[in-house]
């Protein structure tokens, strides 16, 4: 068993589509570092102005009709977030960081009182999901509390990692996916098992072991240089930063990050696992990629339905939206929630396994 574990780690290591996964991934972080930093794509000054505009919209078309009592609450609304735009554009341009949290909180207090009261220009105002808002305010006043500044621009270590995390989740599951195509394609070759006889159940232990022990190794190689970049421009940050779990328990960025890193591993283990078992029916790479990657995105696409099938593994693979809690309000299911999450996870890699080992059998004899 030591050397067939041996062989299929020599195996991946050697393979020339796997070690340019690991490449892409890894200049994924330094490239988007320093695309963020020049682009200020995801600054709060970019965002803010968006609402800014928006809310001006929608402020000048009610205001056009006669003023009713049920109008005043939703125009002084889109006031309050109008002036906590200006407050944060102020605190960037005199470099006050605790005005820029403090006109931060004021919107962000504001959007959160305008899903909660689902105001009538709701839907036309970028505004970030319920559990998300209140995990944002709850952040907001444990950095006022304690007089530390709010992550508003990709810059140090830590401020680049809170900005990116809505999109790691993506990143991190292309890359499985693109690592574990061919899973079992190779296995299947009469050569290979004729040269090695071993056991289906020890083969595919193997490979899905060996898999998940290099999709570990490409996450930490990717961490390593979400922190090594910035901090060579900008230092570490405040890793302490306070992120909200499904918009309620605040931890430090570090414990998020261990948190989000075993979700997001869990997710992967499970794509790694499904693509084995589409092997076992589909020997051609592409098809494959094309069949996991759309099973991973349909929950994105089709919510609704998945307000049915919440027990599915498929809502569960994007870690950031299952922790902010951004999946119990794109489903419109409380149920999906991160314990429940993780358990489906877990058993759906066995149901995957358990159908795999049932066909390689059937194609044995």
């Amino acid at each position: 068993m030591g050397t067939q574990f041996a062989f299929d780690w020599r195996q991946i290591i050697h393979s020339r589509k796997n070690m340019a996964v690991l490449g892409l991934f890894m200049a994924a972080f330094i490239v988007a570092f320093f695309a963020l930093s020049w682009t200020k794509r995801l600054d709060v000054t970019q965002t803010s102005q968006a609402t800014a505009n928006a809310a001006l919209a929608n402020y000048a078309e009610y205001n056009l009709d006669t003023l009713s009592q049920a109008q005043k609450p939703l125009l002084a609304n889109l006031d309050a977030q109008n002036s906590a735009t200006g407050v944060i554009g102020l605190g960037l341009q005199l470099d006050e960081p605790d005005t820029t949290r403090n006109g931060l909180l004021s919107l962000r207090t504001a959007q959160l009182a305008m899903r909660q009261h689902h105001y009538k220009a709701l839907n036309t105002m970028p505004l970030p999901p319920l559990h998300q808002l209140t995990g944002d305010v709850r952040s907001l006043n444990v950095l006022k509390s304690e007089g530390r500044p709010a992550a508003t621009s990709v810059s140090t270590s830590a401020s680049y990692i809170v900005l990116v995390l809505p999109y790691l989740s993506w990143i991190t599951g292309a890359a499985a996916i693109l690592l574990s195509c061919d899973s079992w394609i190779e296995r299947r070759h009469r050569t290979l098992i004729t040269a090695r006889p071993l056991t289906a159940g020890l083969a595919g232990s193997s490979r899905l072991l060996m898999l998940t022990g290099f999709y570990i190794l490409t996450l930490l190689a990717g961490f390593a240089l979400m922190v090594a970049t910035p901090a060579l421009t900008a230092g570490l940050g405040d890793f302490n930063y306070p992120i909200a779990v499904m918009g309620t328990a605040i931890l430090p960025l570090w414990q998020y990050i261990l948190l989000f890193g075993g979700l997001t591993i869990l997710a992967g283990i499970w794509l790694i696992s499904f693509s084995m078992l589409v092997n076992t029916w589909i020997t051609n790479v592409y098809l494959t990629t094309f069949i996991v990657t759309a099973a991973g995105l349909l929950p994105v696409m089709l919510p609704q339905l998945f307000h049915f099938l919440w027990f599915l593994p498929m809502p569960y693979l994007d870690s950031y939206a299952t922790l902010s809690g951004t999946l119990v309000d794109r489903l419109n299911q409380p149920l999906a929630s991160v314990v429940i999450g993780t358990g489906l996870l877990f058993l759906w890699t066995f149901v995957n396994l358990f159908i795999f080992g049932l066909r390689v059998k059937k194609e044995a004899a």
